[in-house]
């Protein structure tokens, strides 16, 4: 007896025979919703973001959306930070290596970025409480 080949038009055709029409224009429906509810979630999060800043002379926050470049008094000299379309990055520092420099922007929540040397940190952060806890346990 010959094997059969799963490929061909007569395989498909009995494929397709499993789906109805309705199942087709509700898969497209349903890829649809949850295309349409991340692109707002994420625009809705990137409204809310904002910069924590922590420097030796103190903790300063900033919001993600506002273009601006900041200088930031670290142990060694002035780092400068620039917040640009969303995002936060080194432009320059002090340091001796420049790793902070060469660091890809910040722009999610919880991404973060240092100068080490300089005593400067970058962290984003969405509008929730600072005191509540991120998940609960029990």
């Amino acid at each position: 007896m010959p094997i059969q080949k799963k490929t061909g038009i007569f395989y498909r055709m009995k494929v397709l025979k499993i789906f109805r029409p309705l199942d087709f224009v509700m898969l497209a429906l349903f890829l649809a919703v949850a295309a349409a509810s991340l692109f707002v979630l994420r625009i809705q999060a990137d409204d809310k973001a904002f910069l924590l800043v922590n420097t030796p002379e103190g903790e300063f926050v900033y919001p993600l959306h506002e273009n601006r470049e900041l200088h930031l008094k670290g142990l060694l000299g002035d780092s400068l930070v620039v917040i640009q379309d969303g995002r936060a990055f080194f432009r320059e520092s002090p340091c001796p290596n420049k790793i902070c420099v060469q660091t890809r922007a910040v722009e999610h929540a919880n991404d973060w970025a240092a100068c080490l040397p300089n005593q400067v940190i970058i962290h984003v952060e969405t509008s929730g409480k600072k005191d509540e806890p991120d998940a609960t346990v029990r």
